[in-house]
Protein backbone atom coordinates (compact mmCIF):
# COMPACT_ATOMS: atom_id res chain seq x y z
CA UNK A 1 0.00 0.00 0.00
CA UNK A 2 2.87 2.06 0.88
CA UNK A 3 4.04 2.13 -3.10
CA UNK A 4 0.92 3.04 -3.94
CA UNK A 5 0.54 6.00 -1.73
CA UNK A 6 3.82 6.67 -2.89
CA UNK A 7 3.02 6.44 -6.81
CA UNK A 8 -0.47 8.92 -5.83
CA UNK A 9 1.46 11.71 -4.46
CA UNK A 10 2.41 13.10 -7.90
CA UNK A 11 -0.11 14.90 -10.22
CA UNK A 12 1.36 13.51 -13.37
CA UNK A 13 1.04 10.19 -12.40
CA UNK A 14 -2.70 10.64 -11.17
CA UNK A 15 -2.95 12.24 -14.52
CA UNK A 16 -1.50 8.87 -16.23
CA UNK A 17 -4.22 7.35 -13.94
CA UNK A 18 -7.32 9.01 -14.91
CA UNK A 19 -6.29 8.79 -18.55
CA UNK A 20 -5.94 5.17 -18.88
CA UNK A 21 -9.25 5.19 -17.06
CA UNK A 22 -10.97 6.28 -20.16
CA UNK A 23 -9.10 3.24 -21.98
CA UNK A 24 -5.48 1.47 -22.78
CA UNK A 25 -2.76 3.84 -24.07
CA UNK A 26 0.43 3.34 -25.88
CA UNK A 27 2.92 5.35 -24.13
CA UNK A 28 3.46 7.31 -27.27
CA UNK A 29 -0.42 8.22 -27.06
CA UNK A 30 0.08 9.55 -23.07
CA UNK A 31 3.24 11.41 -24.04
CA UNK A 32 1.04 13.71 -26.28
CA UNK A 33 -1.04 15.10 -23.35
CA UNK A 34 2.11 16.14 -20.92
CA UNK A 35 3.87 18.70 -21.15
CA UNK A 36 6.94 16.63 -19.83
CA UNK A 37 9.43 14.92 -21.74
CA UNK A 38 8.84 11.27 -23.03
CA UNK A 39 12.14 10.40 -20.82
CA UNK A 40 10.23 12.13 -17.36
CA UNK A 41 6.81 9.99 -18.18
CA UNK A 42 8.23 6.71 -19.16
CA UNK A 43 10.05 7.26 -15.23
CA UNK A 44 6.30 7.93 -14.17
CA UNK A 45 4.92 4.79 -15.69
CA UNK A 46 7.70 2.65 -14.18
CA UNK A 47 6.76 3.85 -11.02
CA UNK A 48 2.95 3.18 -11.52
CA UNK A 49 3.74 0.01 -12.63
CA UNK A 50 6.49 -1.12 -9.47
CA UNK A 51 2.90 -0.04 -7.31
CA UNK A 52 1.12 -2.42 -9.92
CA UNK A 53 -1.36 0.60 -10.59
CA UNK A 54 -0.64 0.01 -14.38
CA UNK A 55 0.91 -3.16 -16.64
CA UNK A 56 2.50 -2.40 -19.80
CA UNK A 57 2.70 -4.94 -22.50
CA UNK A 58 3.91 -5.05 -25.88
CA UNK A 59 2.33 -5.12 -29.02
CA UNK A 60 4.05 -5.09 -31.68
CA UNK A 61 6.85 -1.87 -31.99
CA UNK A 62 4.42 -0.34 -29.14
CA UNK A 63 3.94 -0.89 -25.33
CA UNK A 64 0.13 -0.58 -24.54
CA UNK A 65 -0.36 0.42 -21.13
CA UNK A 66 -3.46 -0.79 -19.18
CA UNK A 67 -5.23 0.30 -15.61
CA UNK A 68 -5.01 -1.95 -12.55
CA UNK A 69 -7.73 -0.67 -11.03
CA UNK A 70 -7.96 -3.68 -8.25
CA UNK A 71 -4.07 -2.28 -6.97
CA UNK A 72 -6.20 1.00 -5.79
CA UNK A 73 -9.07 -1.32 -3.65
CA UNK A 74 -6.63 -1.41 -0.21
CA UNK A 75 -5.89 2.26 -0.16
CA UNK A 76 -9.53 3.51 -1.10
CA UNK A 77 -10.84 0.65 1.96
CA UNK A 78 -8.26 2.85 4.10
CA UNK A 79 -9.07 6.28 3.30
CA UNK A 80 -12.90 5.42 2.84
CA UNK A 81 -13.01 4.16 7.06
CA UNK A 82 -11.74 7.90 7.55
CA UNK A 83 -14.25 9.32 5.12
CA UNK A 84 -17.01 7.47 6.78
CA UNK A 85 -15.20 8.72 10.80
CA UNK A 86 -15.24 12.16 9.05
CA UNK A 87 -18.72 11.60 7.75
CA UNK A 88 -20.18 10.43 11.23
CA UNK A 89 -18.34 13.76 12.49
CA UNK A 90 -20.56 15.79 10.55
CA UNK A 91 -24.12 14.07 10.88
CA UNK A 92 -23.25 14.14 15.34
CA UNK A 93 -22.26 18.23 15.03
CA UNK A 94 -25.46 18.94 12.85
CA UNK A 95 -27.80 16.83 15.20
CA UNK A 96 -26.05 19.35 18.36
CA UNK A 97 -26.98 21.98 16.59
CA UNK A 98 -30.35 21.26 15.26
CA UNK A 99 -30.61 20.05 19.49
CA UNK A 100 -29.41 24.00 20.44
CA UNK A 101 -31.67 25.72 18.20
CA UNK A 102 -28.57 27.34 16.50
CA UNK A 103 -29.38 28.08 12.76
CA UNK A 104 -27.26 30.03 10.61
CA UNK A 105 -30.41 31.71 8.50
CA UNK A 106 -31.39 33.82 11.84
CA UNK A 107 -30.66 37.19 11.26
Amino acid sequence: MEKVFSALADGNRRKVIELLHQGDSTLLELSERFPISFQALSRHIKILEAAEIVDKRKEGKYRVLTLKPESLKEPLKWISHYSDFWNESFEKLHKLIDRQGIHGDDK
